[in-house]
């Protein structure tokens, strides 16, 4: 018997309307047991190709090709046929959990809907305890009473893994599956899908722009470049035996913990300080006695995993959470703990760049007018000069002048946390706030955005509180890094002394984890 369960050949799709190319004869396999990791830019077809081998294309486009899924021609099946296939034979991993998993479901809701949507409706309570099992996730009433929104990244993600795997299907395609997760959850999601492929002798297609944690855990790498497959070869020699130019330049774009930091030089007066903040939801702490300061013209990372508390000091700094005990100023001024309640100008000091654009950016407003808008209700600036503002923030953070007209559903990934940018520095803070700002972005386009933060940052004596996951970026562009376990600090340093010898358990384990995906 074959160990090849999908085959995709010759594989085009196109848009129907202009022609355009998205898939340009593509050839990949999946084989019984192994890993195909599928890298590229934002553009390159990743999840293109990753949908065709559910037989599913979005309206407007046109596909010629073959794909099989075990014996099965996709393009040949009927409806009723695919409806069966999908879920059972071949299974889905959505790159957003949250957004696939029914808010208003408690979790026991969701695994009985799968369940029984192929007819498994014997003794669903056993499989579901069996599959929270084999993803480690408890299956204890009180746990699978939950919603989705009351689990953290990390276990949303297990619980859709759980998901694809309910049917023991063939293969499974996984979009990426890893994206916003810290270093830590992502090796142990990583650990879980190689152990679930060993023991099911699954194919997994593995799409990823995370280049570095494709080489650490798949069998196979096929690099995709406008729609092609460039370059595929055994992941273990792709660090060292790259051919295309493309492939090489993606690895040279790769952030690493060990690389040496650039040296610089911290402004004298301090902007901010955080002094004794305890934040809480609710009743439920958040963070404890937290306190650290950031210098005019500096740049602290926090890191940590999911749940130590980044974001919500980040946002308590912002004012969009006000549930906290301590202090927090701003040269030397206490600031609200309310952002309605501050004046205008420490409004416009610190500005929040959040880690999805897309659900900043009103859908309704050109991206050019909500750059603008910025600037005439925080900047002080008349509608003229605000639109001559947003033309230059524009041109500055690399968006042409013609993408100011259009609507952010137009625009990449990369685009959108540009417009995102420009439109925090159209009022000129002192202060910006940055979170997790690359984690959905390939590594050249994280790699440009980078750049121009630090650009920025030299030219504007901005300060910036830049929150992480990722230990090799926070090297590239920080200067200190601010450590956090369970909402506590548990060291704190220049970002060259952390990294390089770390006092605290946890900080060593999360440098271990990295180096995990070098």
């Amino acid at each position: 018997m074959s160990d090849t369960v999908v085959q995709v050949t010759g594989l085009d799709v196109m848009v129907k309307e202009t022609g355009v190319a998205i898939l340009d004869d593509v050839t990949v396999s999946l084989e019984r047991g192994q890993i195909l990791g599928v890298a590229g830019e934002t553009g390159s077809g990743k999840s293109t190709l990753g949908l065709s081998m559910l037989g599913y294309r979005s309206p407007g486009l046109d596909a010629h090709g073959e794909v099989t899924v075990a014996g099965t021609t996709l393009s040949e099946a009927t409806s009723t046929t695919l409806r069966s296939i999908r879920g059972r034979v071949v299974s889905y991993v959505p790159q957003d959990p949250s957004s696939s998993l029914n808010p208003g479901m408690r979790l026991h809701g969701i695994f009985r809907e799968v369940l029984s949507a192929h007819g498994s409706t014997a003794d669903c309570a056993k499989r579901t305890a069996e599959l929270m099992d084999a993803v480690g996730l408890p299956a204890t009433d009180e746990f699978l009473r939950r919603f989705p929104h009351q689990l953290s990244g990390g276990q949303q993600q297990r619980v859709a893994i759980a998901l694809a795997f309910a049917f023991s299907p063939v293969a499974v395609i996984m979009d990426e599956p890893t994206t916003g997760l810290d270093v830590t959850s992502k090796r142990r999601i990583v650990e879980l899908i190689r152990a679930l492929v060993e023991r099911e002798g699954t194919a997994v297609a593995f799409v990823s722009h995370d280049l570095r944690l494709l080489i650490s855990c798949a069998d196979r790498i096929a690099i995709m470049q406008r729609g092609s497959v460039v370059e595929e070869m055994p992941a273990g020699e792709l660090l060292n035996h790259a051919k295309h130019p493309y492939t090489r330049r993606l690895l040279s774009a790769l952030p690493r913990t060990d690389a040496a930091a650039v040296p610089r030089q911290r402004g004298q007066a301090t902007l901010l300080t955080v002094d004794g903040l305890s934040a809480r939801y609710g009743r439920r702490p958040a963070t404890y006695d937290v306190g650290f300061d950031v210098a005019a013209g500096e740049c602290v990372a926090l890191v940590g995993e999911s749940g130590s508390g980044k974001t919500t000091i980040a946002r308590a700094v912002a004012g969009l959470h006000p549930h906290y005990e301590g202090s927090i100023r701003l040269a030397g001024r206490q600031l609200a703990r309310d952002v309605t309640r501050r004046a205008v100008p420490e409004r416009a000091s610190v500005q929040y760049v959040f880690q999805n654009p897309g659900g900043s950016l009103n859908p309704r407003r050109a991206v050019g007018n909500s750059i603008a808008l910025a600037a005439r209700r925080l900047g002080g600036l008349s509608r003229s000069a605000s639109r001559t503002r947003a033309a230059e923030l524009a041109e500055r953070v690399g968006l042409t002048a013609d993408l100011l007209g259009a609507m952010p559903h137009e625009l990449s990934g990369g685009q959108r946390q540009r417009v995102a940018l420009a439109r925090a520095l159209a009022v000129e803070p002192a202060l910006l706030i940055c979170d997790e700002v690359t984690s959905a972005l390939d590594v050249s386009v994280q790699a440009d955005i980078v750049d121009l933060l630090g650009d920025l940052q030299r030219e504007r004596e901005l300060a910036m509180l830049f929150i992480t996951h990722d230990l090799g970026l926070a090297r590239v562009i920080s200067d200190r890094v601010v450590v956090l376990f369970k909402g506590s600090i548990v060291e704190q340093g220049t970002t060259e002394g952390v990294l390089r010898a770390p006092s605290h358990d946890y900080t060593r384990q999360l440098l271990a984890d990295a180096r995990l995906q070098h």
